[in-house]
Parts: C-alpha cells; sequence; structure tokens
C-alpha cells in the first residue's frame, strides 16, 4: 500500500488579490484590528477573509491571542510569496504609461518622526507637482524599522540616522538636523544659550522609545559618562515629548525645527545642546537600482538633489 497523495488545491481559483494584501497587511501589523484600520476595511470582514482562505487552503495561517496575532509555518509561507506578488503589481503599476505620457505609479516611504517634520513635506510637494500621477505613501517610523521595512519590501524607501546595519542596501547620505533641549519656559536653564548633556544629567528627563535614535543616543552618551538617565515618563513622539516638558514632568531632546514650531505654541523654551553629537546625518536606504520601479527612482533622484541642493 503507497503512501497517500497530497491532496492538490488550485490556489489561483481560491486567493484573490485583496484577500492577498490584508493578509500582508495583518502579519505586518500583527493585529487584524489595526490591518482593517490601515486598509479602511471593517475587522469582522477582514476576518470573514481570512477564514475563508483558511478554509479554502485546508490550514491555519494564523494564530490568533489577546495580543494580536502571529503566522504559523504556513502562514509565514504565503506572507513571504504575497509580499512578492504584492511588489510585482506594485512595479507593474510603476511601470505602466497612460496614453498622455505622464508617469504613475506607487512610491511606499518609512520615515523616522524627524524627517516628517525636517525634509520630507516640502519635497513631496514639489514631487507631486511634477509627477501628479505617483501615489506616495507615507508611514512613520523607527529608524530600524525603516530599514528592515526596506529589506523586507515592505517599503520602496527607508529613512532613518544612525549608524546602524544595513546588510546589502544601498544608502545615500540625505539631511542633517540638531538636537536642542526643550524647558518650560519658567524654568532656570530657559534663559541659557547653551547646555552641556553632563549638566542635564542632573534634571528629570522625558524617555523616548526604547529603539528611537535619539534614545539609542541618549544611553549611549549617558553611558559613557558613567551615568543613567534619571525619568519618571517614557512617551512616544516628539509632541508628546514637548506636552510632558510643557506639564512640569522633565526635560526633553527634539529636534531643532520642530522644537522650534512647537514652542511657538506651547508655553516651552529651547535650549542649544551643546554636543558635537547633537548633529544628526539621516540617511535613505533602498534596495538595488536595477530592482527599482520607474516611480521609485524618479522620487529618489529628487530626493538626493534637493538634499544635495541644502
Amino acid at each position: 500500500m503507497g503512501a497517500p497523495k497530497p491532496i492538490r488545491i488550485n490556489i489561483s481559483s481560491r486567493i484573490d488579490l485583496l484577500t492577498l494584501r490584508l493578509f500582508v497587511a495583518i502579519i505586518e501589523a500583527r493585529s487584524i484590528a489595526r490591518a482593517a484600520e490601515r486598509e479602511n476595511i471593517a475587522a469582522s470582514a477582514v476576518s470573514k477573509r481570512i477564514g475563508d482562505l483558511e478554509q479554502a487552503l485546508r490550514t491555519e495561517l494564523l494564530h490568533r491571542h489577546r495580543q494580536g496575532v502571529e503566522p504559523t509555518s504556513a502562514g509565514q509561507a504565503l506572507f513571504q510569496h504575497a509580499r512578492l506578488i504584492m511588489r510585482n503589481l506594485a512595479e507593474l503599476e510603476a511601470e505602466l504609461i497612460d496614453f498622455s505620457g505622464g508617469t504613475r505609479g506607487q512610491v511606499r516611504i518609512w520615515a523616522n518622526e524627524s524627517t516628517l517634520f525636517g525634509f520630507i513635506p516640502e519635497q513631496l510637494a514639489s514631487f507631486a507637482e511634477r509627477y501628479p500621477q505617483v501615489r506616495v505613501e507615507l508611514q512613520s517610523n523607527l529608524s530600524p524599522v525603516n530599514i528592515q521595512a526596506v529589506m523586507d519590501n515592505s517599503a520602496d524607501i527607508g529613512i532613518f540616522s544612525g549608524a546602524l546595519p544595513t546588510g546589502d542596501l544601498v544608502v545615500h547620505r540625505c539631511f542633517e538636523d540638531r538636537l536642542v533641549v526643550v524647558v518650560p519656559a519658567e524654568h532656570e536653564l530657559a534663559g541659557r544659550a547653551d547646555v552641556s548633556f553632563s549638566e542635564l544629567l542632573g534634571y528629570d528627563l522625558i524617555e523616548q522609545e526604547p529603539r528611537s535614535s535619539i534614545q539609542t543616543l541618549l544611553l549611549k552618551n549617558a553611558g559613557e559618562l558613567g551615568c543613567v538617565l534619571r525619568s519618571r515618563v517614557r512617551v512616544g513622539g516628539f509632541d508628546a515629548v514637548c506636552r510632558m516638558v510643557e506639564s512640569g514632568l522633565g526635560l526633553g531632546i527634539i529636534p531643532d525645527r520642530l522644537a522650534a514650531k512647537l514652542s511657538q505654541v506651547m508655553n516651552i523654551s529651547t535650549v542649544a545642546l551643546d554636543e558635537d553629537w547633537a548633529v544628526r546625518e539621516h540617511k535613505i536606504c533602498v534596495r538595488g537600482d536595477a530592482e527599482l520601479p520607474v516611480a521609485t527612482r524618479l522620487l529618489l533622484r529628487h530626493l538626493l538633489e534637493a538634499a544635495q541642493a541644502s
């Protein structure tokens, strides 16, 4: 008696592109609810599609738990192939030229929060004027996550800061910013022209997300001084840092351009941080040039030209 023959499944007739896109979103967000919000679809509809897909494929794709979801081995395999399919579709869209001769396509950018306030908005505006039919999807995330997103093909362009490993990605210099200290308007440091980091370590500081480039930088330099950060609060986002500072919970360290804007509408003051490492270089990472769709190459060139001009 021979081994049983494997059951063959006609996948092409059982999987549609929307379900594939939703499945990729679920794995990336590790949550059906967050994926549904990202794709602007009801969570119940997303859950039903995945349930129907599991039934059609006769295998479980997700481990569901209270904190969210994780892919099974089969789910991970589907995720890898689905992501490749979505990438190929995005490249197809970018390569197509309509009859009016305008360049079409979609570019996914994952950038750190500093970039959103200091560089990217003006560049996207000028790019949109030149290429109105190219759609840009912009997500804000931590620098290490942005690099990994480009490696995994979840993003076409990643913008990050810090000396982080980038594997085989192509890295370009982008722009610089300067970190400054934000203090309550009535604080004793408010009238100072500048302050050293060693002096700041005598005050409570508002900590930021553990893997953020600024938090990593602060911990590194505090360690080199043989000190630890004093802190009562950790938050995510520069605006939240400033709100905590305004409330008197500590001092914050954020990029200068954002600090200048928020100090106009909040009861805070900015003080220069007198450290060489306060000047940060931001970089752009992409996959190999040969892999980039037309729209991505155009936006990359636009960003690099703007960076060189500045």
